[in-house]
This record gives C-alpha cells, structure tokens and sequence, in this order.
C-alpha cells in the first residue's frame, strides 16, 4: 500500500491526577513536532486532558494507562487503552447533554468536551479484553479560493501520464473543481493543500495528464478504503468544451488515467476498485453498479449517484452477518452482483448488553451531508438514532446515511432501530471494512 512509516510516542501511566502535567506536556509536545499547529495541538491536548481526569476520577478499580499518539501527515491521533469498567461512552454522542442536577451526569462533561474537540473519533475493543479509544485532529487547511480558475489552453494529442508535484497536484485539484459538479466531488478537494499532504504520507495516489508542451489536462486519485478495497476518484478532465480538448482525445485521456490506476494496484491484493463519485469522463463500461443514493439540493431535484465496481481478481468469499429482516435484502444483492458470501444470523439469546450506544457523525455541509457510524451497541438505539435524526433536521441536513460493517457481527443488532426511524438498505460496498459495508439511507418514512 505504500503509506510512509509514521512516527510514534507512547507513555505508560497510572490513572492518577498527580500525572496530569506529564499527559498534557506529552500531547501536546509530541503533537507540535508531529505538525499540528498551536490551535489544533491545544485541542487534541485538552481532549486527551479531559479523558484523563475522567479515568482518574470517576473509573475503578485504578490501573495502568497506555496513551500512544501517532502522526498521520494531514492529522495526529492519540490513541488509549485501558480496561472496560464503567466508562461513560454515551457521552460520546452528538446529542449527549449534561443535567446539572444529576453528578454522574457532571462527571461526564470532560468526555462531552473532548469529543467536540476532535474530527474523528473511535471505539473498539481489542482481542484482549481492553477498549481503544482514538481521537483524530487534522491540520488547518486553507479552502481553495472560489475563483481561481484556470482556462486550460488547447492541449496537444501527444500527451503522457505522470505523478504530479505539489504545484502541479494543487492546479489540479484546484481547477477540478470548476469543471465537475460539487456532487461528484469528495469534500478534501476544496482543500488543495490537504490532499498535497495525504499524498505525501501514502494514504493518497495520485496521476495527472500532461501534453507535450507541459500543460495538464485532468487526473485521477485513487486509495486503500480498506486492506482489500481500493476506490478512486476521477477521472477529472479540466474542460468544459471541445475548443482545448476534443471529445475524442478527452476519452483518450480519460481512459489512459483509469488505465493507469489500474496497473498501479493490478499486482496489489486489491479485490477491487470501487468508485462512489463517478465524474462524466469515467469510461463505465470498465465497471458495474453497485446501487445509488440520492443526494437533495434544497428545493431541486435530488441527484441520484452511483457507487461503481470493477473487479481485480476472484472474489475469496466471506462472512455478512446480518440481523433477520435485513437478509432478503442481503440475498437478492449478493445474488445480482455474484458475491460469494455466508450470510449468518445473529439473534438475541437473552445477553446482557449495554445501556447506551454510541454513534459517530461524519459532517460535509457542503453537501447538506451526514454520515453516522455505529461505535458501540446499546438497549437506547432506536431513541439514539431518532434523537439524532432531530438534531439534523433542526440544522436542515437532507442527506442522512448510516454505514454499517457486516463484517462485525455486533452492528447488525442496529438493523431494527434503523428501519423503524426511516432508514433503507442502499448498497453494498465489497470489502469497504473489515467485511462488507451496507450503506442505509434515511428516507423519513419509518417501517
């Protein structure tokens, strides 16, 4: 996959507030030298500030913390592992709040705090027992501006495909913009800078077209969605019409990009490609519909958007778990897309499970865009799913959706809540986890 080795920083300590200053000073240290600037570090180091106070004060029985942070290029994350005893996760949530007449419920603010103060943040539990808990902040990166657009002169039909430079890279990210709708963009486009640095640290691949004389006319980016999937964006062709490139050589272009993507992963275990944004220029007869979504414009017309797959090699076959009343679903989209796959049923034998569960919400307000994630299980999912289905409508987001791993057994016991609060089954994305992804779509009508 080629992602360049990071640097690491890991302390070992006790859960006692006497070592408050060392976890600030380690944060916030090994933040800074990992590139984050003063704003950014200051916020990943109170997080982790306020998830140390909470293991100190308000977790038993006391024990050995490990607190590892690791750079990412474009980000820094801390990482924690410690032991499940009664740690306070609801409070991860969007929509947690705090009664001030309740002390359990004060003694929860700090964790309130540090999630509102990272991008990203995780759950999991380890095969040993422990929970890791990840918090990711990304650099700042400044927006492109909206009216740099470059008119592409009449390119030449003698052109090659290279990696670009940074310069290069950033023109054209930058003038993509101008020649595709915001719908078929991913949101780190509007960020040039962002994407220079993903690149940077292996996380991105990127290819450009050049003619002879230099000038670019469009390129592609492609990535490891998962250890098996690879998904690409583009290919993007800067023109808007046929005086700087004729239709002919556009598909020329167009079709030597994708070509190239696909010899850089062809001896990759890569199963497939996968692409979720698929520009004009995309030669689709190289692939097959997964499914669509569709994605609402204020008072427009929603835009209906395919998710596209070629693939690479044999499919292996693998497990879906799956609650009950999500398996026809199941069966009838692995059979149209000829998937090896052992759907297994997961059922409820009288377990005990945990109270509350915890969502994560991924944000592109550029798209009216929310994306939720199932961090952890709970008896509360059908009022934690519609008490976030509020909070979105106050703030007139239109584009609801949930992904869900089948590859983890423990997130099909969502399935029930998510039907009953509006959500439908959209696609399947092959390999996008540890197993399959499902992505659901809120629809406003519950079964």
């Amino acid at each position: 996959m080629n992602k360049q080795p990071r640097r690491q920083a890991r302390l070992h300590v006790r859960d006692d507030l006497a070592f408050l200053p060392t976890v600030q000073t380690f944060i916030e240290n090994t933040t800074l030298t990992f590139g984050l600037g003063q704003t950014e570090a200051l916020a990943l180091t109170l997080a982790g500030e306020e998830i140390f106070n909470y293991l100190c004060t308000s977790v038993k029985p006391k024990t050995e913390i490990e607190i590892n942070c690791y750079e990412g290029g474009y980000y820094a994350a801390l990482n924690f592992t410690l032991p499940i005893h009664n740690f306070a996760m609801r409070a991860f949530n969007l929509t947690a709040t705090i009664n001030v007449d309740d002390e359990k419920s004060l003694d929860e603010m700090g964790l309130i705090i540090a999630s509102r103060m990272v991008d990203y943040l995780e759950i999991s539990q380890s095969d040993s027992g422990h929970l890791q808990l990840s918090l990711r902040k990304e650099k700042s990166y400044p927006k492109a501006p909206e009216h740099d657009r470059t008119p592409t002169p009449p390119l030449t039909e003698k052109f090659s495909i290279g990696t670009p430079d940074a310069e290069e890279l950033k023109f054209f990210i930058s003038n993509s913009r101008h020649y595709t709708t915001p719908d078929l963009l991913p949101q780190e486009f509007y960020y040039p800078g962002k994407i220079v640095d993903m690149v940077n640290a292996g996380d991105y691949r990127a290819a450009i077209v050049r003619d002879a004389s230099g000038r670019i006319g469009g390129g592609i980016i492609w990535y490891w969605s998962s250890s098996k999937m690879v998904e690409c964006y583009g290919p993007y062709i800067l023109a808007d019409d046929t005086t700087a490139i004729p239709p002919k050589l556009r598909q020329t272009m167009a079709k030597a990009l994708l070509e190239h993507c696909l010899n850089a992963i062809a001896k990759s275990p890569a199963t497939g490609l996968l692409n979720r944004y698929p520009s004009p220029d995309l030669p689709r007869h190289h692939f097959e519909s997964l499914g669509t979504v569709l994605e609402h414009h204020n008072t427009t017309l929603p835009t209906e958007i395919p998710a596209l797959f070629r693939q690479m090699q044999e499919d292996p076959g693998t497990i879906a778990w799956a609650h009950p009343d999500l398996e026809p679903f199941l069966h009838s989209e692995y059979q149209r897309l000829t998937l090896p796959r052992e759907i297994r049923l997961t059922r409820d034998s009288g377990e005990t499970t945990a109270d509350f569960s915890v969502l994560a919400s991924e944000f592109d307000r550029s798209r009216q865009k929310v994306t939720l994630r199932p961090l952890w299980a709970g008896n509360d999912m059908k009022k934690n799913i519609a008490d976030h289905l509020t909070l979105f409508a106050a703030e007139e987001l239109e584009n609801i959706f949930f992904v869900m791993d089948l590859g983890r057994s423990w997130q099909a016991a969502f399935f029930p809540a998510l039907s009953q609060n509006g959500f439908t089954p959209r696609l399947l994305l092959p390999y996008g986890g540890k197993g399959d992804l499902l992505v659901l779509q809120n629809t406003g009508a519950p079964s």
